[in-house]
C-alpha cells in the first residue's frame, strides 16, 4: 500500500487528535491503516467509532488506557496533585511491567484482533516511536511500516524494528 505525503500526514493528525483520549498522563495516539479489499470486519467494528472504513481504506485509532480497576492517571491526590504511579515510583521505560496502562500500539493490536481486520501489512502512524515491547508487538503483529512524530526516550524500539525490516520514519511539520 503506498500512501501519499498528505494521506500519511492526514493519519498522523488523527493519531495526535485521538492521544487526547488517553487516560494516562503521558498521551499517545496510534492509528493503523490497511487497504480496504473488502475484508470481512465483525459487525461489531461497526459500532466502535474508532473504527473507520472509508476511502479505500480501513483504519483503527487507539490510545494509552489505563486498565480497569488500576490508578486512573488523572486522578488526584487530597492535595490536589495527580496521580500517576510512573511519576510516584519514578519509573523507566525498562520498568514498564509496573506501569498500570496499556500502550497504543497494544490497543491497536488488540482491536484489531477484536474486529476481524488484519495486522499483516498495516502501516501504523504514532505520536511518539514505540518502546521496545510494542516493538515487538508490532513485529510479530506482521506490521509493514511506521511512521512516528517524536522519539521515545529509549531507541530501542526503533533498533529492533530496523533489526526485523520495518520501515520506521520520523514525520516533520504535521502541523506546519
Amino acid at each position: 500500500m503506498t500512501l501519499t505525503e498528505k494521506q500519511k500526514i492526514d493519519f498522523m493528525k488523527k493519531a495526535a487528535f485521538v492521544a487526547d483520549n488517553s487516560s494516562c498522563g503521558y498521551k499517545i495516539g496510534c492509528v493503523g491503516v490497511i487497504k480496504d479489499e473488502g475484508q470481512h470486519m465483525s459487525p461489531k467494528s461497526l459500532r466502535d467509532p474508532y473504527v473507520k472504513r472509508k476511502t479505500g481504506f480501513i483504519y483503527v485509532k487507539s490510545w494509552n488506557e489505563t486498565l480497569k480497576g488500576e490508578i486512573y492517571c488523572q486522578n488526584f491526590d487530597k492535595n490536589g496533585k495527580r496521580i500517576c504511579i510512573r511519576e510516584k515510583e519514578n519509573l523507566k521505560g525498562s520498568d514498564l511491567q509496573k506501569v498500570c496502562s496499556s500502550h497504543a500500539e497494544i490497543g491497536l493490536i488488540a482491536k484489531c484482533a477484536r474486529y476481524g481486520i488484519p495486522t499483516e501489512g498495516m502501516t501504523v502512524f504514532l505520536t511518539n516511536s514505540p518502546c521496545y515491547v510494542c516493538a515487538k508487538a508490532l513485529i510479530q503483529a506482521k506490521i509493514k511500516e511506521l511512521y512516528y512524530m517524536s522519539e521515545y526516550t529509549e531507541k530501542t524500539g526503533l533498533e529492533i524494528l530496523k533489526k526485523n525490516g520495518i520501515d520506521a520514519e520520523i514525520l516533520f511539520d504535521v502541523f506546519a
